[in-house]
């Protein structure tokens, strides 16, 4: 079904949308041209069930042939990016697991991998063992889920190699990208600021950050979705200054920072909405795709 509202047919006219109700900063049009939009997926660019839009289908590939490359920057580790990614039309490239891994969308590979070193996963799950009891841990690696008992409080209704472990410590690799940690009955917040307290020990070598789920992940230090994009923008040859970034949530706050040109859907952290440019509608009215539209029109117009 075609998503946005819709003129009513004249005659034989084909049916066609309301112009974009965004509208892009005057500013932007300043700094120069849009090559490069860096999405969030989950809360931004995607529906809330999940899914692609038609309507951002079709705002992705007008873009992508008015030369704007619009990349996937998430938090999702690549093999969940694949197929929303390939049917969105995004890439060429992509950034996973919040900047862990460098993918090559087309060919579904990764092509480059930041880990979290064994010694220092251990030492963390010790830590907030001691310090945060009843934390539960998993494990994110390119193919496979390791969780502990109870990590999971509802049906777990994901796909894939997912494995429930009785030691998270006996699943430690050396291909981690993220060590995730929750506390049933603790908030995000909690535990996000017991971590920032360094109770855990080695802050100093670690980011800390959450996805939008009910736990927090840690990754060596210097990872972010920040730290994706400019590889991201290094390997396809843009520049800083020609991107706009797209994000909800706590894990798109250092790629929103970082970039010059700034939105987010309406239903994003309230800390996230007053830090960006521009508010789109939320994704369940396909924000993003708007901004797209809204972007590739304004370029158009400018020759």
């Amino acid at each position: 079904m075609r998503a946005g509202p819709l003129h009513e047919p004249d005659g034989d006219l084909p049916l066609r949308r309301e112009p974009p109700a965004v509208k892009p900063p005057l500013g932007w049009a300043a700094a120069g041209p849009v090559r490069l939009v860096a999405t969030d997926l989950d809360g931004t660019l995607l529906q809330p069930d999940g899914t692609v839009s038609e309507r951002t289908v079709e705002a992705v590939q007008a873009a992508r042939e008015a030369g704007i490359l619009v990349v996937p920057v998430t938090g999702r580790p690549p093999r969940a990016t694949w197929e929303v990614a390939q049917g969105a039309g995004l890439g060429p490239l992509g950034a996973c697991a919040n900047g862990a891994a460098v993918v090559d969308v087309v060919s579904m590979e990764v092509t480059e991998l930041e880990t979290i070193e064994v010694p220092l996963a251990t030492t963390l799950v010790k830590g907030l063992r001691q310090s945060f009891p009843g934390t539960l841990f998993a494990v994110e690696g390119v193919d496979s889920f390791d969780y502990e008992a109870g990590f999971f409080e509802t049906e777990r209704l994901w796909d894939g190699a997912v494995n429930e472990v009785e030691d998270i410590m006996d699943t430690l690799v050396a291909a981690s990208m993220k060590l995730i940690a929750r506390r049933p009955g603790s908030s995000v917040r909690d535990l996000l600021a017991h971590l920032s307290d360094g109770h855990a020990g080695r802050q100093s070598a670690i980011s800390v950050t959450s996805s939008g789920l009910d736990w927090v992940e840690i990754a060596a230090a210097g990872i972010s979705k920040a730290y994706g994009t400019r590889r991201l923008c290094d390997l396809l040859n843009v520049d800083s200054a020609q991107v706009v970034a797209v994000g909800d949530y706590y894990n798109d706050l250092p790629l929103l920072a970082w970039a010059s040109r700034t939105a987010a859907p309406a239903n994003a952290l309230p800390e996230i909405l007053t830090m960006v440019d521009v508010v789109v509608p939320p994704n369940s009215e396909d924000g993003v795709a708007q901004l797209l539209e809204a972007i590739v029109e304004g370029q158009a117009s400018q020759g």
